[in-house]
């Protein structure tokens, strides 16, 4: 991590749309970035003068103004989704690298239209859920010898489902499956790999579950836990993995499970054997009041942002919820609401 203070050759960059989200979260992250707060744009001019007074930073009451204006290296794009589509190709049109929240659209073929722009810019989508430290280090320990292939996947998740699935697609209403569900859907793809179809089932009491048919052969479930309160612990995932697991409670959790000396009938203890057996376990330490344990950074906040920031720096491709991975995950999303109890096939193109 390198403080704002700390750069030397800072990324220079902009954000459009400075409401609560991005008041709360994205600019107060930008301290732990190699980056300089340009300028910001809002059509509540107000608003963008306020925060651009508070930052130091120019206020605009449009992204074109401010493209204008000013010039910067990238942007950050803090708006609804219906919106994302047009300010990403105006901003590639202007020569900027974009970072934005998520969702990235309301339908895939918007997706399509920001890669045919993209030309040789970057983009980065905030799935915040892939870039969690947690989600970082299960990838790692999925790299050891031993620990493939991925047999199947568990993600708990307090959502549900719209019953009427293909109208609220046809449509483009927005919902909490296009608001929330790419979270656990962004997870479990970047754990397991491309989804080559999905199967859907709707509890007549809301919740439900989503498998996911994984191209590698694995089985994903994604299980819709509405009604369970959000406000307690209730994000739950599980990777089984060659003969090992591993766990990610909540987001702040990390347990990989290697098993342990066992006898069935002679056995006297559950912590036989040496320290190669045996569970680990990584936690957030909350006492210790340091970045590490900030909410924005166990979610993925900062991850997703420090991502995008490396990459304009060093001028490489981002390879962490790029165009790509955000049209594969918004084909698989738009399956989904499709399905209604039926597998349907994840079209490639």
């Amino acid at each position: 991590m390198q403080y704002q203070i700390e750069a030397q050759k800072p990324v220079r960059i902009g954000v459009v749309g400075v409401g609560s989200h991005c008041y709360r979260n994205i600019l107060p992250t930008l301290t732990y970035l190699p980056v300089q707060l340009v300028a910001v744009a809002d059509v509540d001019l107000e608003r963008a003068t306020a925060v651009g007074r508070q930052y130091n930073a120019k206020a605009y009451a449009s992204a074109a103004e401010m493209y204008a204006a000013e010039e910067l290296d990238a942007v950050l794009l803090c708006v609804s989704a219906k919106l994302h589509p047009q300010l990403t190709i105006q901003a590639f049109e202007a020569g900027l690298h974009v970072w934005m929240e998520k969702p990235a659209a309301m339908r895939a073929s918007e997706v399509e239209a920001m890669l045919a722009a993209r030309g040789d810019r970057f983009c980065v989508v905030s799935y915040k859920k892939a870039f969690m430290p947690a989600t970082r280090k299960a990838i790692e320990l999925l790299a050891l010898e031993g620990n493939a292939p991925i047999r199947s996947l568990l993600g708990v998740y307090p959502l549900s489902l719209p019953e009427d699935g293909p109208a609220v697609l046809a449509e483009g209403r927005k919902s909490a499956w296009l608001s929330n569900g790419c979270h656990p859907l962004a997870l479990m793809m970047e754990l397991g790999g491309a989804v080559e179809a999905v199967t859907t089932h709707r509890s007549k009491h809301d919740g439900g579950a989503c498998i996911l048919h994984y191209a590698s052969g694995a089985i994903g479930n994604l299980h819709l836990s509405k009604g369970v309160p959000n406000t307690q612990p209730c994000e739950r995932y599980l990777i089984a993995a060659g003969s090992r697991s591993i766990e990610i409670e909540n987001s702040r959790r990390v347990i990989y499970q290697r098993g342990i000396d066992f006898s069935y009938t002679h056995g006297t203890s559950f912590a036989q054997g040496n320290c190669d057996t045996g569970a680990i376990v990584w936690e957030a330490q909350d006492g210790l009041n340091s970045p590490e344990t900030m909410s924005a950074v166990t979610q993925g906040i900062h991850g997703a942002l420090d991502h995008f920031i490396a990459a304009v720096a060093e001028g490489t491709r981002p390879t962490i919820c790029d165009l790509d991975f955000t049209l594969a995950l918004t084909r698989v999303w738009e399956a989904v609401l499709l399905s209604q109890g039926k597998t349907v096939a994840v079209t490639s193109g």
